[in-house]
């Protein structure tokens, strides 16, 4: 299935917010951006998506369903950033609803079971999570149950530590790798989590980009974990800079580049919304649904 879009760079797509009358958002500041892409970026997409939460009342019980996006694409390649501003736009003044964010690392399989099944070393392929569990998640949502109880994944640690109380909002954003993907081959999933979005969005960039991120965020949390022995990194503390290159290297070639290759690319064919990232993170150009263009 191809989405029908149409590719704007950044310059055609301030020509086209223009016409929308997008207002400039003031007092919502984030360490990750500048004003200037909240702005230009960030606030046209909370409008458009937010033009179709008015129409999500549900029409037998007279209770509104909650607008449930998803948010897909490599690691480090900026998921949880730009799910936190979405959140923090739709829950500022003056959109005031109500919104969160859950990862789908929350349902990773823990450790021991990856140790147990032998696939530790494939953490983040669609078999290291527990899909049955997302899917009766993502459903529990739809038929209306107030709230569930839900794991919790510390990627300082890198593991699932305990569980926390979910409870419905106005909006949810779900973000990972495998957003977008078909359902592993196991028996009895046959139900993708796409099925159950009302929105989608992959966050694309250069291999050579997310490359770097990806060696940046882990030389940070390996600095980070020097005086921290509860964290996973913390076994890294001994080696030196260029050690720590050489291995976020090969951790990229072993295990996230055939990732990203053989799931998470083919993936984004599904996609409403396609956000393309260069460097320092900018947006250089989007894939837009053709229903969010002037006629």
């Amino acid at each position: 299935m191809t989405k029908d879009t149409q590719l704007l760079n950044r310059e055609k797509w301030l020509e086209e917010t223009i016409s929308w009358g997008i207002q400039g958002v003031k007092g919502i500041a984030d360490s990750n951006f500048t004003q200037e892409e909240i702005n230009e970026i960030y606030a046209p997409i909370v409008q458009r998506l937010l033009s179709h939460y008015e129409h999500s009342l549900n029409a037998k019980t007279g209770t509104v369903q909650p607008l449930l996006i998803g948010i897909a694409g490599s690691v480090s390649v900026g998921k949880s950033t730009i799910s936190n501003i979405i959140k923090k736009l739709v829950t500022s003044p003056p959109i005031n609803l109500s919104g969160q964010v859950i990862s789908t690392d929350n349902f990773l399989f823990p450790n021991l079971q990856l140790q147990k099944d032998q696939i530790l070393h494939r953490k983040g392929f669609p078999e290291s999570f527990d899909h049955a569990a997302i899917i009766k998640f993502l459903s529990g949502i739809r038929e209306g149950k107030p709230n569930s109880i839900i794991p919790i994944y510390s990627h300082e640690t890198y593991d699932i530590e305990g569980t926390s109380h979910f409870e419905v909002t106005d909006l949810i954003i779900i973000e990972g790798v495998n957003i977008l993907q078909n359902p592993p081959e196991r028996k009895g999933e046959d139900q993708s989590i796409r099925d159950f979005l009302d929105f989608s969005i992959f966050i694309d960039a250069d291999e050579s980009e997310i490359t770097q991120w990806y060696e940046d965020r882990f030389l940070r949390y390996c600095t980070l974990a020097e005086d921290n022995t509860k964290s996973f990194f913390s076994q890294f503390k001994n080696l030196n800079m260029e050690e720590r290159k050489e291995l976020a290297s090969e951790i990229w070639k072993s295990v996230n580049k055939p990732n990203l290759d053989s799931y998470i690319y083919p993936s984004k064919k599904y996609a409403d919304l396609i956000i393309k990232k260069g460097h320092g993170h900018l947006v250089s150009s989007l894939q837009v649904p053709l229903s969010w263009l002037s006629r």
